[in-house]
């Protein structure tokens, strides 16, 4: 029921975004405007009506509630003791991150060897984190916002540039599904700064794929990492040649 209500509040935000009224709701329905306000003041209305008003919006009950999971995603870091404690524990590590992926306990259980009571506690666990909200039956919500990051220089990325980025770049890139970029030039600071703007707004658009593909086969989805950087950087081998300060 409380989901219920948070989709329809969600449409709500959708109708207004796209300056549909309560007049053109009613009309679409077929209802008078105050039934429509009082469907929404409410927040209860029939299967078929939330649907008929996605359509009137152009989107389905689905987008929306990946919509509305994706508006209550709200944790943008974690505390240095809880990035240590995942990282410590290969398994909570491994359901943590199959989780972020968009794989329900159910998948992750049939692709890997877990014992189910550890993974139940480790579901415990995750909760208390808040990295995940634990629902009857083993679903879960993941509370981590779109814009989450790790802690810069913290025990997660640590563990990248210790154990995972020379694994993830010892590859000529030329595999399917591979492609690896190298841009080089001399670019002032505010283009930089700019740059850094496109980055995370692709890093967005990753996101918004990895949410649309969770509904897929897990046998149909692999396991994919975008990894970009930039600095100001030049090879040193040139450095040999540069002028003294005059």
């Amino acid at each position: 029921m409380a989901m219920a209500a948070e989709l329809i509040g969600h449409l709500k935000a959708v109708l207004k975004q796209q300056g549909i009224t309560y007049a053109d709701v009613a009309g679409h329905l077929d209802l008078s405007e105050s039934s429509v306000k009082r469907l929404f003041r409410d927040r209860d209305m029939t299967l078929t009506r939330l649907d008929s008003i996605c359509a009137l919006v152009d989107i389905d009950i689905s987008e929306l509630a990946d919509r509305t999971e994706e508006h209550r995603r709200n944790v943008k870091e974690l505390t240095a003791e809880q990035e240590e404690l995942l990282v410590g524990d290969e398994q909570l590590f491994l359901l943590a991150a199959h989780l972020i992926y968009g794989w329900s306990v159910e998948q992750i259980l049939n692709h890997y060897t877990l014992d189910q009571h550890q993974t139940q506690r480790h579901l415990t666990t995750l909760d208390k984190l808040r990295i995940i909200e634990l629902l009857p039956e083993n679903r879960v919500r993941i509370l981590l916002s779109p814009d989450f990051e790790w802690i810069k220089g913290g025990p997660i990325q640590t563990f990248f540039e210790t154990s995972v980025q020379g694994n993830f770049f010892d590859s000529d890139f030329s595999g399917n599904g591979e492609l690896r970029l190298v841009v080089n030039g001399w670019m002032s600071v505010q283009s930089v700064n700019a740059f850094h703007d496109s980055m995370r707004r692709l890093a967005r658009e990753f996101d918004q794929h990895k949410q649309f593909d969770k509904h897929a086969p897990a046998d149909q989805r692999k396991g994919t990492t975008l990894v970009m950087a930039i600095r100001p950087w030049a090879l040193e081998i040139f450095d040999k040649y540069k002028r003294a300060p005059s």
